[in-house]
Protein backbone atom coordinates (compact mmCIF):
# COMPACT_ATOMS: atom_id res chain seq x y z
CA UNK A 1 0.00 0.00 0.00
CA UNK A 2 1.37 3.37 -1.05
CA UNK A 3 1.91 5.90 1.70
CA UNK A 4 0.24 9.29 1.31
CA UNK A 5 2.61 12.24 1.15
CA UNK A 6 1.62 14.87 3.70
CA UNK A 7 1.08 18.52 2.76
CA UNK A 8 4.00 19.44 4.99
CA UNK A 9 6.23 17.08 3.03
CA UNK A 10 5.13 18.58 -0.28
CA UNK A 11 5.90 22.09 1.00
CA UNK A 12 9.27 20.86 2.22
CA UNK A 13 10.10 19.37 -1.19
CA UNK A 14 9.06 22.60 -2.99
CA UNK A 15 11.13 24.67 -0.59
CA UNK A 16 14.19 22.52 -1.18
CA UNK A 17 13.66 22.76 -4.96
CA UNK A 18 13.36 26.54 -4.81
CA UNK A 19 16.37 26.91 -2.56
CA UNK A 20 18.40 24.84 -5.00
CA UNK A 21 18.00 27.52 -7.68
CA UNK A 22 20.95 29.79 -8.20
CA UNK A 23 21.02 33.57 -8.35
CA UNK A 24 21.59 33.39 -12.10
CA UNK A 25 18.63 31.05 -12.59
CA UNK A 26 16.29 33.39 -10.75
CA UNK A 27 17.47 36.33 -12.85
CA UNK A 28 17.17 34.36 -16.08
CA UNK A 29 13.66 33.23 -15.14
CA UNK A 30 12.69 36.82 -14.31
CA UNK A 31 14.00 38.08 -17.64
CA UNK A 32 12.17 35.34 -19.51
CA UNK A 33 8.89 36.04 -17.73
CA UNK A 34 9.23 39.81 -18.27
CA UNK A 35 9.72 39.25 -22.01
CA UNK A 36 6.43 37.34 -22.07
CA UNK A 37 4.60 39.99 -20.01
CA UNK A 38 4.23 37.71 -16.99
CA UNK A 39 5.06 40.72 -14.87
CA UNK A 40 3.99 39.61 -11.40
CA UNK A 41 5.87 36.34 -11.75
CA UNK A 42 8.92 38.16 -13.15
CA UNK A 43 8.96 40.46 -10.13
CA UNK A 44 8.79 37.45 -7.82
CA UNK A 45 11.80 35.85 -9.49
CA UNK A 46 13.83 39.06 -9.28
CA UNK A 47 13.00 39.35 -5.58
CA UNK A 48 14.05 35.74 -5.05
CA UNK A 49 17.46 36.61 -6.51
CA UNK A 50 17.72 39.67 -4.27
CA UNK A 51 16.87 37.62 -1.19
CA UNK A 52 19.42 34.98 -2.14
CA UNK A 53 22.29 37.45 -2.54
CA UNK A 54 21.37 40.84 -1.05
CA UNK A 55 24.93 42.17 -1.24
CA UNK A 56 25.68 41.17 -4.84
CA UNK A 57 26.78 44.15 -6.94
CA UNK A 58 24.77 42.75 -9.85
CA UNK A 59 21.62 43.65 -7.92
CA UNK A 60 21.86 47.09 -9.53
CA UNK A 61 20.74 45.54 -12.81
CA UNK A 62 18.03 43.54 -11.05
CA UNK A 63 16.61 46.67 -9.45
CA UNK A 64 16.67 48.38 -12.87
CA UNK A 65 14.83 45.43 -14.44
CA UNK A 66 12.42 45.42 -11.52
CA UNK A 67 11.71 49.11 -12.18
CA UNK A 68 10.82 48.32 -15.82
CA UNK A 69 8.44 45.58 -14.69
CA UNK A 70 6.83 47.95 -12.20
CA UNK A 71 6.49 50.66 -14.83
CA UNK A 72 4.76 48.20 -17.15
CA UNK A 73 2.25 47.65 -14.33
CA UNK A 74 1.69 51.38 -13.90
CA UNK A 75 3.57 51.52 -10.59
CA UNK A 76 5.62 54.67 -11.16
CA UNK A 77 6.51 55.34 -7.53
CA UNK A 78 7.68 51.78 -6.97
CA UNK A 79 9.77 52.06 -10.13
CA UNK A 80 11.39 55.24 -8.82
CA UNK A 81 12.21 53.45 -5.58
CA UNK A 82 13.80 50.59 -7.51
CA UNK A 83 15.88 53.00 -9.60
CA UNK A 84 16.99 54.65 -6.34
CA UNK A 85 18.18 51.30 -5.02
CA UNK A 86 19.97 50.53 -8.29
CA UNK A 87 21.76 53.90 -8.28
CA UNK A 88 22.70 53.36 -4.64
CA UNK A 89 24.92 50.57 -5.96
CA UNK A 90 26.09 52.18 -9.22
CA UNK A 91 25.47 55.94 -8.86
CA UNK A 92 27.17 56.88 -12.14
CA UNK A 93 25.51 54.30 -14.37
CA UNK A 94 24.31 56.29 -17.39
CA UNK A 95 21.53 53.96 -18.68
CA UNK A 96 19.93 53.75 -15.21
CA UNK A 97 20.29 57.50 -14.64
CA UNK A 98 18.64 58.12 -17.99
CA UNK A 99 15.79 55.70 -17.25
CA UNK A 100 15.05 57.49 -14.00
CA UNK A 101 15.41 60.94 -15.60
CA UNK A 102 13.00 59.95 -18.38
CA UNK A 103 10.49 58.77 -15.78
CA UNK A 104 10.80 61.98 -13.77
CA UNK A 105 10.27 63.93 -16.99
CA UNK A 106 7.19 61.88 -17.85
CA UNK A 107 5.79 62.52 -14.36
CA UNK A 108 6.40 66.26 -14.72
CA UNK A 109 9.13 66.47 -12.09
CA UNK A 110 11.45 68.67 -14.13
CA UNK A 111 13.73 69.55 -11.21
CA UNK A 112 14.68 65.95 -10.43
CA UNK A 113 14.90 65.03 -14.11
CA UNK A 114 17.30 67.94 -14.59
CA UNK A 115 19.56 66.67 -11.80
CA UNK A 116 19.79 63.20 -13.35
CA UNK A 117 20.47 64.54 -16.87
CA UNK A 118 23.19 66.82 -15.47
CA UNK A 119 24.74 63.83 -13.67
CA UNK A 120 24.78 61.98 -16.99
CA UNK A 121 26.78 64.82 -18.54
CA UNK A 122 29.34 64.59 -15.75
CA UNK A 123 30.02 61.01 -16.85
CA UNK A 124 29.43 61.49 -20.58
CA UNK A 125 29.75 65.19 -21.57
CA UNK A 126 28.67 64.48 -25.16
CA UNK A 127 25.52 62.54 -24.32
CA UNK A 128 23.15 63.97 -26.93
CA UNK A 129 19.94 62.83 -25.26
CA UNK A 130 20.88 64.47 -21.96
CA UNK A 131 21.80 67.69 -23.79
CA UNK A 132 18.49 67.62 -25.66
CA UNK A 133 16.36 67.13 -22.57
CA UNK A 134 18.29 69.73 -20.60
CA UNK A 135 17.63 72.22 -23.38
CA UNK A 136 13.93 71.37 -23.17
CA UNK A 137 13.78 71.57 -19.36
CA UNK A 138 15.68 74.85 -19.16
CA UNK A 139 13.32 76.32 -21.77
CA UNK A 140 10.33 75.24 -19.68
CA UNK A 141 11.94 76.80 -16.61
CA UNK A 142 12.61 80.02 -18.57
CA UNK A 143 16.35 79.58 -18.13
CA UNK A 144 16.82 80.57 -21.75
CA UNK A 145 20.58 81.16 -21.71
CA UNK A 146 21.18 77.70 -20.24
CA UNK A 147 18.77 76.13 -22.73
CA UNK A 148 20.57 77.78 -25.64
CA UNK A 149 23.95 76.62 -24.33
CA UNK A 150 22.83 72.99 -24.20
CA UNK A 151 21.17 73.06 -27.61
CA UNK A 152 24.30 74.62 -29.12
CA UNK A 153 26.48 71.94 -27.52
CA UNK A 154 24.22 69.29 -29.02
CA UNK A 155 24.29 70.93 -32.45
CA UNK A 156 28.10 71.11 -32.31
CA UNK A 157 28.02 67.30 -32.07
CA UNK A 158 25.08 66.70 -34.41
CA UNK A 159 24.55 69.76 -36.64
CA UNK A 160 21.46 68.24 -38.28
CA UNK A 161 19.74 67.14 -35.07
CA UNK A 162 16.12 68.01 -35.86
CA UNK A 163 14.91 68.04 -32.27
CA UNK A 164 17.63 70.50 -31.25
CA UNK A 165 16.99 72.75 -34.26
CA UNK A 166 13.28 72.82 -33.47
CA UNK A 167 14.09 73.35 -29.78
CA UNK A 168 16.10 76.47 -30.61
CA UNK A 169 13.17 77.86 -32.60
CA UNK A 170 10.84 77.18 -29.66
CA UNK A 171 13.37 78.81 -27.36
CA UNK A 172 13.34 82.05 -29.36
CA UNK A 173 9.56 82.03 -29.46
CA UNK A 174 9.34 81.49 -25.70
CA UNK A 175 11.84 84.24 -24.86
CA UNK A 176 9.99 86.86 -26.90
CA UNK A 177 11.98 86.84 -30.14
CA UNK A 178 9.33 85.84 -32.71
CA UNK A 179 11.33 87.17 -35.66
CA UNK A 180 14.28 84.91 -34.88
CA UNK A 181 11.90 82.01 -34.25
CA UNK A 182 10.23 82.59 -37.62
CA UNK A 183 13.59 82.69 -39.36
CA UNK A 184 14.61 79.36 -37.79
CA UNK A 185 11.26 77.75 -38.61
CA UNK A 186 11.43 78.87 -42.24
CA UNK A 187 14.85 77.27 -42.62
CA UNK A 188 13.49 74.10 -41.04
CA UNK A 189 10.43 74.12 -43.34
CA UNK A 190 12.74 74.19 -46.38
CA UNK A 191 14.84 71.37 -44.98
CA UNK A 192 12.01 69.25 -43.54
CA UNK A 193 8.92 70.03 -45.65
CA UNK A 194 7.00 67.04 -44.30
CA UNK A 195 7.04 68.03 -40.59
CA UNK A 196 3.60 69.31 -39.60
CA UNK A 197 4.74 70.81 -36.30
CA UNK A 198 6.97 73.33 -38.09
CA UNK A 199 4.02 74.85 -39.95
CA UNK A 200 1.83 74.71 -36.86
CA UNK A 201 4.39 76.60 -34.79
CA UNK A 202 4.90 79.17 -37.51
CA UNK A 203 1.13 79.63 -37.76
CA UNK A 204 0.98 80.33 -34.03
CA UNK A 205 3.54 83.13 -34.36
CA UNK A 206 1.77 84.52 -37.43
CA UNK A 207 -1.57 84.54 -35.62
CA UNK A 208 -0.04 86.40 -32.68
CA UNK A 209 1.43 88.91 -35.15
CA UNK A 210 -2.07 89.50 -36.55
CA UNK A 211 -1.31 87.78 -39.86
CA UNK A 212 -4.29 85.39 -40.05
CA UNK A 213 -4.00 84.68 -43.78
CA UNK A 214 -0.43 83.40 -43.38
CA UNK A 215 -1.42 81.45 -40.26
CA UNK A 216 -4.27 79.75 -42.14
CA UNK A 217 -1.95 78.85 -45.01
CA UNK A 218 0.54 77.24 -42.63
CA UNK A 219 -2.21 75.39 -40.75
CA UNK A 220 -3.66 74.13 -44.04
CA UNK A 221 -0.23 72.68 -44.83
CA UNK A 222 0.17 71.22 -41.34
CA UNK A 223 -3.28 69.60 -41.44
CA UNK A 224 -2.62 68.17 -44.90
CA UNK A 225 0.33 66.37 -43.33
CA UNK A 226 -1.60 65.32 -40.19
CA UNK A 227 -5.29 65.20 -41.19
CA UNK A 228 -6.43 63.85 -37.82
CA UNK A 229 -4.60 66.33 -35.61
CA UNK A 230 -7.51 67.78 -33.65
CA UNK A 231 -5.43 70.49 -31.99
CA UNK A 232 -4.32 71.96 -35.31
CA UNK A 233 -7.86 71.78 -36.67
CA UNK A 234 -9.20 73.45 -33.54
CA UNK A 235 -6.60 76.22 -33.77
CA UNK A 236 -7.56 76.89 -37.38
CA UNK A 237 -11.21 77.01 -36.32
CA UNK A 238 -10.47 79.70 -33.73
CA UNK A 239 -8.60 81.78 -36.29
CA UNK A 240 -11.52 81.47 -38.74
CA UNK A 241 -13.89 82.52 -35.97
CA UNK A 242 -11.77 85.53 -35.09
CA UNK A 243 -11.90 86.53 -38.77
CA UNK A 244 -15.70 86.13 -38.68
CA UNK A 245 -15.60 83.25 -41.17
CA UNK A 246 -18.34 81.31 -39.38
CA UNK A 247 -18.81 78.65 -42.05
CA UNK A 248 -15.17 77.53 -42.02
CA UNK A 249 -14.96 77.88 -38.25
CA UNK A 250 -18.01 75.65 -37.77
CA UNK A 251 -16.57 73.07 -40.16
CA UNK A 252 -13.33 72.91 -38.18
CA UNK A 253 -15.11 72.76 -34.82
CA UNK A 254 -17.32 69.89 -35.97
CA UNK A 255 -14.34 68.06 -37.40
CA UNK A 256 -12.42 68.50 -34.13
CA UNK A 257 -15.43 67.13 -32.21
CA UNK A 258 -15.55 64.11 -34.52
CA UNK A 259 -11.88 63.53 -33.67
CA UNK A 260 -12.52 63.53 -29.93
CA UNK A 261 -12.79 67.10 -28.66
CA UNK A 262 -15.73 67.21 -26.19
CA UNK A 263 -18.68 69.11 -27.70
CA UNK A 264 -19.28 70.81 -24.36
CA UNK A 265 -15.82 72.36 -24.58
CA UNK A 266 -16.93 74.27 -27.68
CA UNK A 267 -20.46 75.12 -26.54
CA UNK A 268 -19.87 78.87 -26.67
CA UNK A 269 -18.11 78.77 -30.06
CA UNK A 270 -20.77 76.58 -31.65
CA UNK A 271 -23.43 79.12 -30.66
CA UNK A 272 -21.35 81.86 -32.29
CA UNK A 273 -21.15 80.04 -35.64
CA UNK A 274 -24.85 79.18 -36.00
Amino acid sequence: MKKKISIAAVISILTLTASAQTYEQYVEAGNRLAQHDSLTQAEEQYRNALRLAPEDYRNALIYANLAKVQLAQGQSQKALNSYELALGIVPRNVPILKSRADLYLKLGNLTKALIDYRNILEVDPNNTEALQYLGYIYTKQREYAKAKTHYERLLSIEPDNYTALLGVAILFQECGKPGEAMSRLSVLADKYPDRAEIYSMRAEIEAEANQPELAIMDLDKAISLQPDNKNMILTRGFIHLKNNNKFLAKRDFERAIALGVPRGQLKKELKMVK
